[in-house]
């Protein structure tokens, strides 16, 4: 393999509270898996998805010289070693919409069933997307039609839909939210979206029509679903995004019901006071660890030097937080700034016992660095050391199936050129 493509790691430290001179970690084995067909291939916006029986699918998005974008997926099932050939999903040609905040997401089912699910541009203005999906009853080997998810595509008003999550549930289902404009309509991109979101029987039938679940939501910032794999609580999947109220722009967690998709809690989690007059263009994160409960990871900036801001409550930076069904956020929230300079981009993964962490920052020994910087949350509350994956890292992905075994994505510069790089990340015995 060309020395660019190897996974560049550097030293990992503990808290800087914990020790003063931070001894280098041995915690993670780390194996580049970057398909051949991806190593001098232009490409940008990954995504992962984790299956049983080593099902582990990449998707991602090559753009052409006229400024059109295809979505592609390659899908191994021997945990990442090989992959099949890749496919490309969309139809027609070129007609993607994506960047790093709003990309194609996957998913697989607890069948074994995987979804795909982008933006695709109409012809009708430079914001107006639907949202399609495609899925597979066979592990990826075949995917069937395309499916809308939004129902008001046919509405020629209607603009703007993105920022697509997408999760399973116990019994089979698949569930999708986006931000939405369409209470915005004739306006190219919306002041202040909604969140909707629908259900598909197993994620390759037709989707249910959608249902408003939020308003006044950051239009601009990604959103995330996650499920109650255990299904033994009312409220079964939590959403995490950013609210908007004026030019505020701090997090909220909202649980939902999955009979109809009503909204059983929708609670500030960090009063940030965060005052921006524009796009963040950075959202927030969450899992579901566990029966009534997980985590939550965002990200705060610097408020605007305006006068009239309010002051700002919690310092610039990512921050992590638990949360409970019955309650919102509970404990202390817990800056990520050790051993980081500018940490942006958060990430969550649900390995089962432990949570992974992902960041995209600088580290302080080499501030010119841009990495993916990973670490591990164990059950007791414990953070683990840092891991610092690529150089020049734009964006990243993670996913995991158990607290031994995760997969990160990443794009990296090389040269003029974006790179997807993907790498399995093994936990040593402690």
């Amino acid at each position: 393999m060309p020395a660019r493509h190897a996974i560049l790691l550097i030293a990992i430290w503990l808290l800087g509270s914990c020790a003063p001179k931070p001894p280098v970690s041995g915690w993670a084995a780390v194996q580049e898996l970057t398909p051949e067909f991806l190593q001098d291939r232009s490409a940008t916006d990954p995504n992962l998805a984790v299956g049983e029986r080593g099902l582990v699918a990449l998707t991602w998005v090559v753009r052409d010289t006229s400024g059109g974008a295809d979505v592609w997926a390659a899908v191994s099932s021997d945990s990442g070693a090989s992959f099949a050939p890749p496919v490309r999903l969309n139809l027609p040609l070129g007609g993607v919409s994506s960047y790093s905040e709003s990309r194609p997401v996957a998913a697989f089912g607890p069948s074994g069933q995987l979804v795909v699910v982008w933006a695709a541009k109409r012809d009708t203005g430079r914001y107006a997307d639907d949202l399609i999906s495609r899925g597979s009853l066979d592990g990826g080997r075949t995917f069937g039609p395309g499916a809308y998810l939004n129902s008001d595509h046919g509405d020629p008003r209607s603009t703007y839909h993105g920022f697509v999550t997408l999760a399973f549930l116990p019994d089979g289902r698949a569930i999708a939210a986006w931000i939405d404009g369409r209470s915005s309509p004739g306006l190219e991109e919306p002041m202040a979206g909604e969140v909707y979101a629908s259900i598909s029987p197993d994620g390759v039938s037709p989707w249910a029509r959608d249902t408003r679940i939020a308003g006044n939501v950051c239009a601009c910032c990604h959103i995330t679903l996650a499920a109650d794999k255990s299904g033994s609580a009312p409220a079964q999947v939590a959403l995490a995004y950013r609210g908007m109220r004026g030019d505020l722009r701090d997090p909220r967690l909202a649980l939902l019901r999955t009979d109809s998709l009503g909204v059983v809690r929708d609670t500030l989690v960090s009063n940030d006071q965060w005052f921006l007059r524009g796009c963040p263009s950075v959202g927030p994160s969450v899992t579901y660890e566990r029966p009534g409960g997980g985590h939550y990871l965002w990200y705060t900036g610097e408020s605007a030097a305006d006068s009239a801001a309010p002051q700002k409550l919690t310092p610039p930076g990512v921050h992590l937080v638990a949360w409970r069904a019955e309650t919102g956020a509970v404990g202390p929230r817990r800056a990520l700034r050790d051993s980081l300079h500018d940490a942006s981009r958060p990430m969550l993964a649900d390995l089962g016992n432990s949570t992974l962490l992902g960041v995209i920052g600088h580290p302080s020994a080499d501030s010119a660095r841009a990495v993916l910087a990973v670490r591990m949350l164990e059950p007791g509350g414990e953070l683990g050391p840092w891991l610092f994956l690529g150089s020049g890292v734009r964006s990243g992905a993670l996913a995991g199936k158990h607290a031994s075994l995760a997969y990160a994505a990443w794009v990296e510069k090389d040269g003029d050129q974006p790179r997807v790089r993907l790498a399995r990340i093994g936990r040593r015995a402690r």
